[in-house]
């Protein structure tokens, strides 16, 4: 893909922007007709991908585009996660928050990439963030097909399946084999060592892992009359009661926190080592 870099910044800034601007409405257009996404979650997602494809070039938007379309064929594929939106504070559609709390992060290694000396460590914090968005997305999606429900990360007891929180091996498993995808794809299009696919698989994992930690401890969930824990503030219109962690840490705040470590610890082993 290096190639594709080298000539897409050859051509003039204006066929560069009518190209960006093609490929984001495509996206748009899908995004839309397959309902991944709000309104406002599109204009979100268009705007951080215009970003990432004028910083990042092509081989900075495979890896957003990745993210995006495995997310979209896996929440297609599995279809048990529907059971867990009873749980979830917001459906399967993405809103702007939930954009740009999974994307921010890996703007953040782009700065880094454009505005310092540090290009390298800059595009192994970009793909550490997007390694850790997606290994977050597929441990939910194909978590659910696990035979038993998941066990907190803190206290090892059952929970049911889509609560925050909760961990499975197989969800595990597909944490690692994401984070090491992305991995290769940033070896592949920067032609680097395999030094930083084991930086990136190890941050995207870890950022994973942290996510569950964070949903099983500092964010917040409320308990139904039922009894049952959900993230969601009402019930058929009714407040539910604050269960446990801090009213204003959501799921769309563990996500950006998650994505964060993920990109500073990768920056991190690279200065490092």
């Amino acid at each position: 893909m290096r190639y594709l870099d080298n000539l897409f910044l050859s051509l003039p800034i204006y066929l560069r922007l009518v190209i960006i601007a093609l490929v984001m409405a495509l996206i748009a257009i899908f995004a839309i007709r397959r309902k991944q996404l709000t309104g406002g979650g599109t204009f979100a997602a268009v705007v951080i991908g215009t970003l990432i494809f004028y910083i990042g070039c092509v081989s900075a938007l495979v890896q957003m585009l990745f993210f995006f379309f495995s997310a979209a064929l896996i929440s297609k594929i599995i279809k048990e996660n529907k059971a867990a939106r009873g749980i979830q504070k917001k459906g399967s559609r993405r809103d702007a928050v939930q954009v740009l709390a999974n994307s921010l992060p890996s703007l953040v290694g782009l700065a880094v990439f454009y505005f310092s000396p540090l290009k390298s460590e800059g595009l192994v914090m970009f793909s550490a963030s997007i390694a850790e968005a997606v290994s977050d997305t597929w441990s939910g999606e194909i978590g659910v097909l696990s035979k038993n429900d998941p066990v907190s990360i803190i206290t090892g007891t059952r929970v049911p399946k889509g609560l925050s929180g909760g961990v499975s091996a197989l969800g595990c498993i597909a944490a690692l084999v994401a984070s090491f995808i992305v991995g290769l794809l940033n070896i592949a299009s920067y032609r680097a060592s395999l030094f930083f696919l084991s930086v990136i698989t190890v941050s995207g994992t870890l950022g994973s892992l942290l996510d569950s930690v964070l949903g099983a401890t500092v964010q917040v969930h409320y308990r139904k009359k039922d009894g049952s824990l959900t993230e969601k503030e009402y019930t058929d219109g009714e407040k539910n009661e604050r269960a446990r962690g801090i009213p204003f840490v959501t799921n769309d705040t563990v996500n950006l926190l998650s994505g964060l470590f993920s990109s500073f610890f990768a920056f991190t082993l690279c200065c490092l080592f």
